[in-house]
């Protein structure tokens, strides 16, 4: 019977570890993405299978076409630990949360001339 409450007692604990993490499934645009796919010369067609559609197309004052990329995104982590355990018929639980909020920002500005890329410049925030 002693084995039993031994055996009983050290099987009652348990230690859970929980992660939850919440992202945009979308395809993420990073300054990475930029700097190894963009270059002068890409056609618009090429920018658009690279980088998605623009969210401005406008005209600068030399009559080229700029195209504005904006993107802001917003990840939330929440991770729990938690203790369960068992002295006899008396529980316990102990529970701890932590949450990460993180924000980025990508701006991308592309100017083209004659339908191909002249220049292109970009800013990247994280905070």
């Amino acid at each position: 019977m002693k084995n039993f409450i031994i055996l009983f007692l050290i099987s009652g604990c348990a230690l859970f570890t929980t992660s939850e993490s919440v992202n945009d499934n979308e395809k993420e645009l990073t300054p990475g993405i930029i700097k190894k796919e963009l270059k002068a010369g890409l056609s618009s067609a090429e920018v658009i299978q690279i980088l998605g559609s623009p969210n401005i197309i406008t005209v600068n004052s030399e009559g080229k076409e700029v195209w504005v990329y904006d993107r802001i995104s917003a990840e939330v982590e929440t991770k729990s630990d938690e203790v369960y355990g068992t002295i006899l018929i008396l529980g316990f639980v102990s529970k701890k949360t932590k949450t990460v909020k993180t924000q980025k920002t990508l701006t991308v500005i592309i100017t083209f001339d004659n339908d191909k890329v002249e220049s292109f410049s970009y800013h990247y925030s994280k905070f």
